[in-house]
Formats: C-alpha cells, structure tokens, sequence
C-alpha cells in the first residue's frame, strides 16, 4: 500500500527529519513546503508537509491525492488534551472529527450544514493488533486556534477526546475523494488556567513533547498492519 504521510507544523516537520534522519539532498519542493520518500515498516510512503490551519492543511491533502495518487493518507502530528481520561504523550486515533469553531451569526443551519461539519473514519482497515501501548480511539476536534480552559469545557460534553488545528479538514477532504485515511495525534499538552503571562506552561509542554510524540507515532505506524 502507498501513503501519503501529511505532517502540519513546523515543529513536527523538523522532529520528523530528525528522526528519520533526513538530508537537505533527500528534500523535494511542493506548493506548501518540503516532501521525501520514505520507507516505513512494510509501506512505501511519502511524507510532505502542509503547513499548520485547516485551509494549508486540506489544500495540501488535496495536492497529495491529486499528484501522488496515494492509496491513503496519514495524518501524524499532535493535539491538546480534553478529555478528562487522557493526559500528556497519550496516543489518539481518531474515529471521528468535527470542525468547531464556523459560526453561523444570523439564520438556522441546515442538517446538511451541520454534517458538513462532521466527518466520520472508516478504520477497519487498519490493524492495531501488533500495536505495544494504549491507543485511544476517539472524536478529534479542530479549529484556527489553540483550545483553552474554557474550550476544554465545552468540547468535553460533545465527548471530544482531542482538539488540534487539522484533523478535521483532512478527514473531510479524505471523505470527498473517497480515500482512506488514517489520523493519529499524540497529546503534547493539556489547556490550563494561564497562572502568569511568564509561565506558558501549554506551549512550553508542547514544545518539550513533540518529538517526543513524533518519535512514537512513526514507531507506531511501523507496527501498523494495513490492509
């Protein structure tokens, strides 16, 4: 099977050549940033960076299906933490994703609006059974912006597991082309009450935790039978 492996921020496209020790002769140029061709477990892959926010992130999806023709798409990266069960470097597989932040100021929305929204994963074809560790399977949900306390608060009760920038573009533009796709996100940080404008403890947890993330997820999809 042929991946495409989709890597958003910066930060995690930099852990990601490291880890995979990666040499500026090996990068290739695409419209968003870099890609290279990889080998990861049994599966040829290409990994490309799209660029952090949910327009970067679904137009690169986009470009991927269209130039590589790949038989799915992986999305590795990370997230904040929201539901009260999980706590930093916990593994998340997202079994559905919703877009949280379009507001709708005047007007009722429609149920199709509404599922627009909304997109859930096919995983049956993904086999976690050689998998060492606890994945959780879950919501993932995102927005143009970094969860806070209060978010935390109000995705708990739609029973959100996670919340980061991208997922849920990809997954919507996986579901229009009809293509596989997997996402996986490691928690880096947990949104807290902001104790002092000095002590950013979220960022600086991210910061510290995603190559550390980074590092598992490939370890992960390593292991991964696809079928």
């Amino acid at each position: 099977m042929k991946l495409a492996i989709q890597i958003c921020s910066e930060l995690e496209w930099r852990s990601t050549k490291s880890i995979l020790e990666i040499k500026r002769d090996k990068l290739h140029r695409q419209p968003f940033e870099g890609y290279f061709k990889y080998q990861i477990g049994r599966q040829a892959g290409i990994l490309y960076q799209s660029g952090t926010t949910k327009t970067r992130a679904a137009a690169a999806c986009q470009f991927a299906v269209d130039t590589w023709y790949p038989d799915a798409i992986v999305n590795l990266g990370t997230c904040g933490g929201v539901s009260k069960n999980v706590k930093n470097l916990d593994i998340i597989l997202a079994k559905r994703t919703i877009q949280y932040d379009v507001m709708q100021r005047f007007g009722n929305s429609s149920v199709r609006f509404i599922r627009g929204l909304k997109t859930n994963l096919d995983i049956s074809w993904v086999d976690l059974s050689r998998v060492e560790g606890k994945i959780y399977i879950g919501t993932i949900a995102s927005a143009d912006q970094d969860p806070d306390d209060e978010h935390r608060g109000q995705l708990q009760g739609k029973k959100v597991v996670a919340a980061d920038w991208e997922s849920a573009s990809i997954a919507k533009i996986c579901e229009l082309n009809k293509i596989k796709c997997l996402i996986l996100r490691g928690i880096t940080d947990i949104p807290k009450k902001q104790i002092s404008l000095k002590q950013d403890i979220q960022h600086n947890d991210y910061r510290k935790n995603t190559p550390i993330i980074m590092r598992e997820l490939f370890s992960i999809t390593g292991q991964i039978e696809f079928r």
